[in-house]
């Protein structure tokens, strides 16, 4: 071939739009990417956001779909169903499981405590199914209630069918929803929390190292997950505390491990940054310790007693939660009363909203002028911080984010202070049509009137 038919042919290739195919092959790539990255920091107590990219594209999960096979193994525990020292029985599918895995064999038995660091530590997918058929009795029904749990988190945009990650074209998440996830499992099992930060693992005989280099890396680093598949690309979620803020880092669709470690460690320095040269960027309320909140067996037996709120609380909440439970009535009173009198410190764990709402009562109808605004209230607390983040929660679950809402502080006649939770802005009809909404998330709220800024 001369030299004139080559340049001829290279021009036609050139206006034709073909590619070369390592060309196409990179571009193809690039595009990938694209579609896989997205990443997200956000503190862990108030949800404030310091980083959004792609935040609710929904993204391929991998392994930190395991993140949610922990959170209800967690459940089973705090409900008392499970132990740290009960055993599962390895199944013929889970044992067929592809890597990684810890290579179980058919009847093989392996403890909770050892299947929580298995899947922490070196991300077992046989150790997934066992968890999954130990609690459900099948895959599938276990990747169900992952499904339904996720929506009661507030994880819109999720949708599990499986307990490990493998690849599932249907299996599909989002940055947002990975950290909610993130902040529930920090807030609603803090006494398992500890297993996140766990670097080895030993079964039978071989030590296992942590995939999750950011923990060793990055000052005040202490969990909680990484992923990958062909698919999703390299994931990771991870929670990191310096001077009493903690924040949760979620990234996704990195290209390798060090580009994704890297990328987290820049979005969360550059947060820890933000917040140490502007203090105010979170307020001070939002780093206290939460009030606890009740073990589902306290639960349970309050609702045997009827009692509409849920009320929750530690030793030194004791008092305002009688208050609350009085204002009941006679009928609800003496159960609930008795039932936190019989209650023991065991029957209190971290981190749920303490409803008081009964405590700041609405106004009654009878003094409702022409000229009044109208606003739906879920309920006053005993923190600011829980109160924001009690306002979010049902904001996402009622689909209510684009209303207006509000924490405003009340000083009671013993001279505390309760912050109250509020969607505002509202006519009389939005606010009825709102805390519908709320009430079919399953949350308390009642709609009252206020007076017209004048």
């Amino acid at each position: 071939m001369n030299f004139s038919l080559r340049c001829v042919l290279a021009i036609l290739v050139l206006f034709s739009g073909l590619t070369l195919p390592a060309t196409e092959a990179a571009a193809k790539s690039r595009r990938s990417h694209v579609n896989k990255y997205a990443a997200f920091v956000m503190d862990s107590d108030s949800g404030d956001v310091f980083f959004s990219r792609y935040a609710d594209s929904k993204r391929y999960p991998a392994s930190l779909t395991k993140m949610m096979t922990l959170y209800l193994l967690f459940e089973e525990l705090e409900s008392g169903r499970l132990t740290l020292e009960s055993e599962f029985t390895v199944s013929a599918r889970a044992a067929a499981q592809p890597a990684s895995k810890l290579g179980l064999r058919v009847g093989d038995k392996i403890s909770v405590e050892d299947a929580i660091k298995a899947i922490v530590v070196n991300s077992a997918n046989d150790v997934a199914v066992v968890i999954a058929e130990g609690i459900s009795g099948s895959e599938w029904r276990f990747a169900q209630k992952m499904t339904a749990e996720a929506r009661t988190l507030g994880m819109r945009n999720t949708q599990y069918r499986n307990a490990s990650g493998l690849p599932n074209s249907r299996q599909t998440t989002t940055a947002r929803d990975l950290a909610t996830l993130s902040q529930r499992l920090i807030q609603d099992f803090p006494q398992y929390f500890y297993f996140f930060d766990t670097l080895s693992f030993t079964w039978n005989g071989r030590t296992y190292q942590t995939h999750n280099r950011v923990v060793k890396t990055f000052d005040g680093a202490d969990g909680l997950k990484t992923g990958y598949t062909s698919r999703s690309g390299f994931n990771l979620a991870t929670t990191a505390q310096r001077d009493g803020v903690r924040l949760i880092g979620i990234v996704l669709g990195g290209r390798s491990v060090r580009t994704r470690d890297n990328h987290m460690k820049k979005i969360l320095g550059e947060a820890f940054s933000d917040i140490k040269a502007k203090p105010t960027l979170i307020a001070a309320l939002h780093r206290e310790t939460p009030t606890p909140r009740m073990k589902p067996t306290l639960i349970a037996a309050l609702a045997e007693q009827n009692s509409v709120p849920t009320i929750a609380g530690n030793e030194a909440m004791r008092g305002e939660i009688k208050i609350a439970a009085a204002s009941l009535g006679p009928t609800s009173d003496d159960g609930i009363s008795a039932l936190i009198a019989a209650a023991d410190s065991d029957d209190f764990n971290e981190f749920e909203r303490v409803k008081l709402s009964a405590v700041d009562d609405p106004v009654g109808e009878g003094d409702i002028a022409d000229d009044m605004l109208w606003s739906v209230q879920i309920g006053a607390f005993t923190t600011k911080s829980m109160a924001q983040r009690e306002l979010e929660t049902a904001a996402i679950a009622a689909k209510l984010s684009d209303r207006s809402r509000i924490v405003s502080p009340t000083t009671r006649e013993d001279g505390t202070t309760l912050y109250r939770a509020r969607f505002t802005n509202l006519n009389e009809d939005d606010a009825v049509a709102a805390c519908n909404q709320i009430k079919a998330a399953h949350l308390a709220c009642f709609a009252m009137s206020e007076a017209k800024a004048q």
